[in-house]
């Protein structure tokens, strides 16, 4: 299997190569086995897939062998580019090559990297992935949840000053920090920290609520017909722009800081309603 792949691999580089060469003429090399270039002799270009290269004489162009080996006599000269994927490049005293030097060998450990490469970005996707329909799909969720108590919430905090809200999540925040580093130095405080991080995590979902409905609510009045698409569209923008680099890094701290503001106020709002003993 990994064969194939290399053989399939250098095919297309060979077809690059040979699309754009430098210098292109009939005294090419394209082998597809074991080939040779004798010394005294000057080619082009020479082209080797699935079997070995042996180069006594002068290429003025490039050198690909893929899933084979290049060997390099003292007579041999090469003056473009030499790519060597799957095999291995030997170079006697005396040989004259370029720097423009290219080696694959796919051995165990190249594979090892290549799959733990590969693996490291597939999560790194994979997470982000998630992370994007957690945005989209918890909002909605507790909208559906919270029926109409969550409808008539929602709409209320649209209304309330975003910038009270930031406010509000700022502190929050520093308090939560403090709080946290405090149960981080004492081994009896870990459990309360857990409970800073549920808590944290229920305001993060609950603002996110909030939020996704009042940026869906900027579409509404042109192409928005309810509520439920208004929060769908509005928890999709928060999940796109969060995925930018570095903007959405700052985007994700105003969101929190968003939630955790409109998570207060519906906790005080909460005690305000208390009934007075």
């Amino acid at each position: 299997m990994m064969k194939k792949l290399v053989a399939m691999l250098g095919l297309l580089v060979a077809a690059v190569l040979l699309i754009a060469p430098s210098d292109v003429s009939a005294r090419s090399f394209f082998a597809h086995a074991s080939t040779s270039v004798p010394a005294g002799q000057t080619v082009d270009d020479v082209y080797v897939v699935g079997g070995d290269a042996d180069i006594r004489g002068h290429v003025t162009g490039a050198v690909v062998v893929v899933n084979g080996n290049l060997h390099f006599a003292s007579t041999a000269k090469a003056d473009g580019a030499i790519v060597v994927i799957g095999g291995r490049i030997t170079q006697d005293e005396g040989a004259q090559t370029g720097d423009d030097i290219h080696n694959l060998t796919l051995d165990t450990g190249t594979q090892n990297s290549l799959l733990i490469g590969g693996g490291m970005i597939a999560g790194v996707w994979t997470l982000q992935l998630a992370s994007s329909l957690l945005l989209i799909v918890l909002p909605v969720s507790v909208y559906f949840i919270g029926g109409r108590r969550a409808s008539e919430w929602v709409k209320r905090q649209s209304g309330l000053s975003w910038k009270r809200q930031l406010y509000l999540g700022g502190i929050s925040g520093v308090m939560l920090l403090a709080f946290s580093a405090l149960c981080v130095v004492t081994i009896i405080g870990i459990p309360f920290l857990l409970l800073v991080l549920l808590i944290l995590l229920a305001a993060c979902v609950v603002g996110m609520t909030s939020l996704s409905y009042q940026i869906g609510g900027f579409l509404q009045e042109q192409w928005l017909p309810n509520d439920w698409v208004r929060l769908i569209v509005g928890a999709t923008l928060i999940a796109a722009i969060a995925n930018i680099p570095v903007i959405g890094w700052l985007a994700v701290l105003f969101f929190t800081l968003f939630s955790l503001g409109a998570f207060t106020q519906w906790l005080a709002s909460l005690r305000r309603k208390k009934p007075r003993a």
